[in-house]
């Protein structure tokens, strides 16, 4: 059976793969890119899931080298041919991708698109099974919006006839919204546009490929049909709205060309999205009616709230922390993950703060982490305040003396001096002759006192400062090893996934994503 050749195009650098991806009509020439990963470690989890026939992958990238890549790739599946892009002239740093079977190499400085197009043809031959043949239906609507959502502009002559056809009136909104069948994420998306069309039937629509929580509509409507339309979605995403706790329809303002889609989306709808974030009372939220975006009212601040947990004002610490909730939500311009960020290392530094006080909660201890994880995982800033609500009530507990008890002065000058040393070669030996004790007697009495070793605990404190640290963009992953403690950089990569799930380089992309 003749079926176009599917590509998977592995790259870090992603204005590499825009441009192979949107510089050619690659079905016409009987390709299909089914998908892009920026690492080999997302290459094989996109290699299991789009079963591809030709993978293009660039040498060096992060968390895992092309080389690696190709290896693990070829082991795994040795039907599915390679062509390798590098950077280097030197033909050693391909060498072993060769050796370990891909099929072909480009030089990335002459990489041109029809270079790459025979290396495909001639990769795509020595797949005996695979019978491609061009697309005849010239450009697909998808294609073509995928290339504007990534920032390209469409040929007048070719491309742009094709959307003027589909897209005849002069009126354009975009709409991202939760579908009927909210309880099946992966809805068709012919289904969703099947239901768009049927509750308006006067409009053109199409599903956009982009990459969002939510699918995102591309609406088109006759400019005096415009507010008719809003109404129409209004009291749609109202009588949705009951059945739901936040809300999850969004709509941008009218534009009048579909030129301005991509800019559109990502300097509009992606923001509107996120404030749903701040907007639990409202079932829809429409651009150009939310109040004015204004700088926020005022600062935390940090030193007053923990003085209160201090001199045991708790109740005092979590009316301030309802204050700045509220002018959060008025205001709504910080970045969500920001605020999640700083809420999650104010609970680090409250528990923190109650070991200075000479007070501990193994219970408290214990359940941080699970209000770190709900923090995270809230999708609205009510949500997140429940969580934090909650923590302060267990604060008072603790504060309190009722869900805590004084700790050993010992424990607390070894615990103090942990957090003061981390950054240097400590062991339990150093520690050991440092307080005048025997390293097997300190050992028994660290754990009798914590519900971790003393290795753990060490470990522990080194990762949270490490985390601190990757926020920043200006220090270096080896650096920031070093920096707390860890002379051997992969044993730091090591126990940092172990104590966070994530890699170091991943857990700093998820932070400035």
């Amino acid at each position: 059976m003749n079926r176009l050749c599917k590509v998977l195009i592995v790259d870090d650098e992603f204005l590499v793969r825009q441009g192979i991806k949107h510089h050619m009509n690659w079905e016409a020439e009987g390709f299909n890119i089914v998908g892009e990963a920026s690492n080999g470690e997302e290459g094989l989890q996109q290699v299991d899931l789009l079963k591809p026939d030709i993978v293009i992958t660039d040498i060096v990238m992060p968390v895992m080298d092309g080389e690696t890549f190709v290896r693990t790739l070829k082991a795994r599946y040795p039907h599915i041919e390679v062509i390798v892009l590098s950077s280097f002239s030197e033909f050693e740093y391909v060498r072993s991708t060769l050796q370990h079977g891909a099929a072909d190499y480009i030089l990335k400085p002459k990489l041109d698109t029809n270079e790459l197009l025979e290396v495909l043809r001639r990769t795509a031959g020595k797949i005996p099974e695979l019978q491609y043949e061009p697309s005849h239906d010239g450009w697909r609507l998808g294609q073509l919006m995928e290339k504007m959502l990534s920032g390209f502009t469409l040929d007048e002559d070719t491309e742009m006839p094709i959307i003027l056809d589909r897209f005849p009136f002069g009126a354009f909104r975009l709409l991202a919204f939760q579908p009927a069948d909210h309880s099946s994420k992966n809805q068709d998306h012919e289904q969703i546009e099947a239901e768009v069309r049927k509750r308006m039937p006067e409009i053109e629509c199409a599903i956009l490929p982009a990459d969002s929580q939510l699918p995102v509509i591309l609406l088109n409507v006759k400019p005096d049909q415009d507010e008719d339309m809003v109404e129409q979605i209004r009291l749609w995403a109202n009588k949705a709205g009951d059945s739901q706790n936040a809300p999850v329809w969004v709509l941008s303002e009218r534009f009048s060309s579909f030129e301005k889609m991509g800019e559109m989306y990502r300097e509009r709808l992606i923001k509107l999205i996120e404030f749903c974030f701040y907007y639990t009372d409202r079932a829809i939220l429409i651009d150009g009616e939310l109040p004015p975006m204004r700088p926020a009212g005022y600062q935390f601040n940090v030193n007053m709230f923990l003085q209160h947990v201090k001199r045991n004002r708790v109740e005092a610490a979590r009316e301030y922390l309802r204050d700045h909730a509220a002018t959060l939500g008025r205001d709504y311009i910080a970045d969500v993950f920001e605020i999640k960020s700083f809420l999650g290392n104010l609970i680090f530094n409250v528990t923190i703060t109650l070991a200075d006080m000479d007070v501990q909660s193994s219970g408290l201890e214990e359940s941080k982490y699970t209000y770190f994880k709900n923090v995270d995982g809230a999708s609205t800033l009510t949500e997140v305040m429940l969580v934090l609500d909650q923590f302060m009530t267990e604060v008072q507990e603790c504060a309190s003396g009722s869900g805590g008890k004084r700790s050993d002065p010992n424990m607390t000058m070894l615990l103090d001096y942990m957090h003061a040393h981390y950054d240097q070669p400590l062991g339990l030996s150093e520690v050991a002759k440092h307080f005048h004790f025997n390293p097997s007697y300190l050992s028994s009495y660290f754990s009798s006192h914590k519900k971790e070793g003393f290795n753990e605990y060490l470990n522990k404190i080194r990762i949270e400062k490490a985390e601190e640290l990757l926020r920043s963009d200006d220090v270096t992953i080896s650096e920031i090893s070093s920096m707390v403690g860890y002379s051997d950089h992969s044993y730091f990569c090591k126990v940092f996934k172990k104590f966070t799930g994530l890699s170091p380089s991943r857990y700093r992309r998820k932070f400035w994503a």
